[in-house]
């Protein structure tokens, strides 16, 4: 006769481990943010404004801090965007079933593959974005506009967090959260080339140098972006880890 052992709960499926970390790396880095808003609200506000506006100034954050903590504000901005592109790219592809994981080991190696792919992209565009604003523009319009660059990718790294929330907690109706992060990105690529045409547009070369901005940077660069990911996600395929 089978003795009774106690309850022993529900077995957890397969994936829960892998969204407790997902959900644990989100919520070390809003917490971060959380605090880093806190001691730099008047460059947040001030990056706001220069998402917003165009107006000509040295710098985006002259006269509100040191140069050191602008660089940690700047930095940890892009890392924001950066990481919570790479988890919601990541939490799409598992819930369409592109990549198969079920272990702490292949999250890993999944998320910081995709994170090392997107940070190569952002690199490589601002390279180009270098190389193009030190050949053809005058240093000042350069400088407006790369403020310009920066203050919208950080916001928009910002919202963000509404679609990769709602693709860790509501399992339900994936398709609208992936539609907003294609909204958005989509926006912002065209607020980014409204203002360049207002920056560069008076100059007689002007046209010139927005016809390479948009064939270098909105051309090429997602072109190389696609064949890296076909090949993250064959390597990912072909690799005993995740089999």
């Amino acid at each position: 006769m089978d003795t009774f052992e106690g309850y022993v709960g529900i077995r957890l499926w397969d994936g829960q481990l892998v969204n407790d970390v997902i959900f644990a790396l989100l919520m070390c880095l809003f917490v971060t943010f959380s605090f880093v808003f806190r001691f730099n609200y008047k460059l947040f506000l001030k990056m706001g404004r220069d998402a917003i506006f165009l107006k000509e100034r040295q710098n985006l954050f002259d006269g509100v801090v040191d140069g050191k903590q602008e660089m940690f504000f700047r930095n940890f901005m892009t890392f924001q965007f950066l990481f919570l592109s790479t988890i919601g790219l990541v939490i799409i592809a598992r819930a369409y079933n592109l990549i198969h994981y079920t272990d702490l080991q292949s999250v890993f190696v999944v998320i910081a593959c995709t994170f090392g792919l997107l940070f190569f992209y952002y690199q490589f565009k601002q390279t180009c974005y270098w190389i193009l604003g030190k050949v053809f523009a005058e240093p000042d319009r350069y400088r407006l506009w790369k403020t310009s660059y920066n203050a919208l990718m950080n916001m928009w790294g910002v919202s963000l967090y509404v679609p990769v929330l709602w693709l860790i907690f509501v399992e339900k109706y994936r398709l609208i959260p992936v539609i907003l992060l294609f909204i958005l990105y989509i926006s912002c690529r065209l607020v980014i080339i409204y203002k360049t045409i207002r920056i560069f547009h008076k100059k007689n070369a002007g046209f010139l140098y927005i016809s390479l901005y948009l064939c270098t940077q909105e051309i090429l660069p997602l072109v190389l972006l696609y064949e890296g990911t076909v090949y993250l996600y064959n390597f990912i395929e072909t690799n005993t880890l995740w089999h």
